[in-house]
């Protein structure tokens, strides 16, 4: 296969692409939200259709998962050249790339790694025309290529259409033949897959193996491995799901989902292409050899609406080619010479997320390929002879990019907290002078200020972290605000200052310590070596935003928000510099937050429980905003009005323990609440949420009911009924036990709040706390939340479901025929000897008998004993 370099086929000129580029120099927001929901395939909790499915053909295949290899050198002569681009040319400057390729400091150390991004900027968009996206197959032969025409729609790289990921390997290797002594050269993959991390076995095998032979055939042979990665058997989650199991420590949750099922395994493999439509098909091979297209049960996973979507109908986004998964439309189907025989991928035709297949016919069935921990997909690549195992992350979100450490951030300036020097600006030093370092970073990221990490000496690998890691800070770990990628800079160097010049606001990583004499190109120098956060003096109300253009920030506050303090304050008490000192509180929420990390870490909790406390801590920030926003102009963009309990209707919006505390709240986020609001990361929100809001599942504010039960003083006995009735009759399905368990997670008591009703005084409420514990079992993600509810709760379910069932006997009373449609059982099934295949009203399937509604609940009862 050949590969093209830069020499033989150049990229256009910047007039050749500069129609396919937006006029503003800085990534426009606004654009970003008309391509996202202006079109109709776009789907923000990532499950809508794919290119094929949108209608454009057979060009329109999945994305490859990979779209560009790269590979720079160092010339004693020329400096850093890129040397070579496969498949084709990113039409993206040259010179920068290979600047960007080999840091500062490369020779240096044997090994670094450096992280950037594509399409964030016009110099570094890619050419529709030269991308992997375009509405023609591009080949390489020179005769083709005038045949290369335009994309009609966004691509990636390109402003609009998302950013490509380049992970990048540079080694330097000692060699006495060279005149210095030593080669420097470096590899790297573009992707538009946020897991780049996974990529970084391949890349060093590949790059090994061009300094033994310098040959770019090896970039077409990594390209070839890394886009051949198989993701056969791999779910597709929806944003709940992957909340939920990004909140669980279980390793087996959502198992029924991975893996595939194999019916009387034949020996003869064949794949026939399906239709994707909602009601599910498979193939039926006789013994004669002929199909026969037979629908089976409806399977949903929503509430059964147009905007619902089965998880084993959706197209699977892991941008792999050859996957292979249920999702995708694709079915194996293997021929057996004497039966006949059925090979479900991933997620095989079932009801409602419930674990049992249907296959039908009394087959028997196996289910292969489960992984060990279902918070990866395990796969395997190939480079060359060798086989390097695969472990692709199921809870990542589309801003949650790279291998980054919370903890390693809060470590780093966490060890030197000392008073902040004035100037101070509201919405930056949230508790005035005695504002934490990390709650610093965190407002400036809010507030799109110009965030820069230096790391002197330091490996560039170690700066990206960093720079990673305030993303996924600002970001809620990519859970909660989006906008954070398109602004960052992993690594960023003197080459790259005119394009840090036209961002307002960006976060970026530099080892140049060039950058710390230069105050006016950042608001918050955060140094690595000293562990100190600076805030620059030259921030004013009307902050600079661009070097060049002089245009003022985008948010800044107004005349009044930055307070004046003298740049050596005298220690009376009447200066500004006491009053900010005793604005300072000890007992701040964000001080409090903080502590609890810190003792967090201290008590050796990982990385997946820090992470979990500061996406709740985005999602209190956003609530309090939308309360803050309600409360000030009588309606708000970002979530449910602020309304409480009156006369038998539900609440809505930001819950608070008392008074005193919800003072403490608001007045800690009232700055940086304003502050963000003048942001591009609030008008995304704001098209988030309504776009989740026309397919919620639950048609209540369910998180403000959870709240409520969890953290509510003397709460009435009228309204727990009307909350336990609401949650009981608005929680049926799948999608809605799903959406209501990720506002249940282990780590805030899990079931507590509705298990507690069990033991409530009024009837209504007991019952209605029983009917939604027997809604939520009949699926496995349910199953699992029951068996973590502690002993008292346990004994309380048992106890009640055998007073029902006592009642039911004595009284023959029809009421337990509604509760046995909710406790069908299947003896034959996998899952703790019951499943729910059945939605018989009267009776219960059991194998081939029928078993009464009695022992239905007996069966329960020993389950929840077992």
């Amino acid at each position: 296969m050949s590969v093209t370099s830069h020499t033989s086929f150049p990229p256009p000129a910047p007039s050749a692409r500069s129609k396919f580029t937006t006029q503003p120099t800085e990534r426009d927001f606004d654009s970003d939200l008309t391509h996202d929901f202006g079109d109709p395939n776009f789907d923000i909790d990532g499950i809508g259709t794919t290119g094929a499915e949108a209608g454009l053909g057979d060009t329109g295949t999945e994305e490859e998962a990979v779209h560009f290899c790269l590979l720079a050198e160092f010339d004693i002569d020329a400096g850093a050249t890129l040397a070579h681009q496969y498949p084709y040319p990113t039409g993206t400057d040259e010179h920068r790339l290979a600047e960007l390729m080999l840091p500062d400091g490369a020779h240096l150390r044997p090994e670094d790694w450096t992280v950037f991004y594509l399409g964030q900027t016009p110099s570094s968009a890619i050419a529709p025309m030269l991308s992997h996206e375009s509405s023609s197959r591009i080949s390489l032969e020179s005769d083709k290529r005038a045949s290369m025409m335009p994309s009609d729609r966004a691509t990636r790289g390109v402003s609009g259409g998302g950013l490509l990921y380049v992970l990048n390997c540079v080694r330097m290797k000692e060699d006495k033949k060279m005149r210095r002594g030593a080669m420097v050269k470096a590899m790297a993959i573009c992707t538009p897959n946020p897991y780049i991390g996974i990529y970084k076995p391949l890349l060093l095998l590949a790059l090994e193996e061009y300094f033994i032979s310098p040959s770019p055939e090896i970039l077409a042979r990594l390209f070839d491995s890394a886009n051949a990665i198989s993701t056969a058997g791999m779910p597709r989650l929806t944003r709940y799901e992957r909340i939920l199991l990004r909140c669980s420590e279980r390793k087996d949750l959502f198992e029924e989902k991975f893996g595939v099922i194999e019916v009387n395994t034949g020996t003869q493999e064949v794949f026939q292409d399906l239709p994707s439509e909602y009601g599910q098909r498979y193939v039926s091979t006789s013994s004669e050899g002929s199909e026969t297209l037979k629908d089976s049960v409806n399977g949903r996973s929503g509430s059964g609406g147009p905007n619902s979507t089965s998880t084993s109908t959706t197209t699977s986004t892991s941008g792999h080619r050859k996957t292979l998964s249920s999702s995708s439309g694709v079915r194996m189907v293997r021929k057996g010479s004497a039966s006949s025989s059925q090979f479900y991928l991933a997620t095989p035709p079932s009801k409602e997320g419930r674990s049992t297949p249907e296959v039908g016919y009394g087959e028997s069935t196996k289910r292969i390929g489960v992984p060990r921990d279902t918070h990866f997909f395990e796969t395997e690549a190939r480079f060359k002879k060798i086989t390097v195992p695969i472990r692709i992350p199921m809870t990542v979100f589309d801003e949650d990019v790279g291998d980054y450490s919370l903890i390693e951030l809060v470590q780093t300036f966490s060890h030197i907290v000392t008073p902040f020097p004035p100037p101070y600006h509201p919405h930056l030093h949230t508790n005035g002078s005695s504002t934490h370092p990390i709650i610093l970073i965190l407002n400036a990221m809010l507030a799109h200020k110009r965030v820069m990490f230096l790391g002197h000496g330091l490996p560039a690998n170690q700066v990206a972290r960093m720079v990673l890691a305030a993303c996924a800070l600002g970001s809620g770990c990519g859970q909660v605000l989006r906008g954070m990628t398109s602004c960052a800079f992993p690594y960023a160097n003197l080459a790259s200052l005119d394009i840090l010049e036209e961002f307002s606001g960006f976060v970026a990583g530099v080892t140049n310590p060039r950058f710390e004499e230069l105050p006016t190109t950042w608001d918050i120098l955060c140094n690595l070596e000293t562990g100190r956060v600076t805030v620059s003096k030259n921030l004013q109300s009307t902050n600079v935003g661009s070097i060049r253009s002089g245009r003022s920030s985008e948010t800044s506050l107004g005349s009044g928000s930055l307070i004046k303090v003298e740049d050596d304050p005298s220690t009376t008490t009447n200066t500004p510099q006491a009053k900010m000192n005793s604005i300072a509180k000890s007992d701040c929420v964000d001080n409090q937050f903080m502590d609890e990390i810190i003792s967090a870490m201290s008590s050796h909790y990982g990385e997946s429980n820090i992470r979990l406390r500061f996406v709740d801590y985005l999602n209190r920030f956003v609530r309090i905003a939308a309360h803050q926003e309600y409360i000030q102009t009588g309606s708000t963009r970002i979530g449910y009005p602020s309304v409480a309990y009156r006369d038998g209707q539900l609440g809505s919006g930001a819950v608070f323990a008392d008074e005193q505390s919800k003072n403490r709240e608001l007045w800690a986020n009232a700055h940086r609440v304003e502050a963000w609001r003048k942001t591009g990361s609030y008008k995304l929100f704001a098209k988030d949420w309504q776009s989740r809001m026309k397919k919620r599942s639950v048609e209540f504010d369910v998180q403000h009911q959870i709240a409520r039960l969890r953290s509510a003083k003397n709460m009435s006995d009228a309204e727990a009924e009307t909350i336990f009735n609401a949650l009981n009759n608005g929680i049926n399905d799948y999608d809605q036990v799903v959406e209501l368990l990720t506002h249940l997670p282990a780590h805030w008591g899990g079931l507590m709040p509705i298990a507690n009703g069990l033991f409530h005084r009024w009837t209504g409420v007991r019952e209605n706390a029983l009917d939604l514990l027997i809604t939520i079992q009949q699926y496995p993600v349910g199953r699992h939340a029951i068996s973590s509810m502690n002993y008292f709760h346990r004994k309380a379910l048992i106890s009640l479901l055998e007073r029902r069932e006592a009642n039911y006997i004595r009284f023959n009373s029809p009421t337990l025929s509604n509760f046995s449609s909710n406790v069908n059982t299947n003896t034959n099934a996998t899952t703790n000897g019951w499943s729910t295949s059945d939605h018989s009203p009267a009776t219960v399937q059991g194998g081939s008998t029928n078993v009464t509604p009695q022992q239905g609940v007996s069966k329960v009862i020993k389950a929840f004993l077992d």
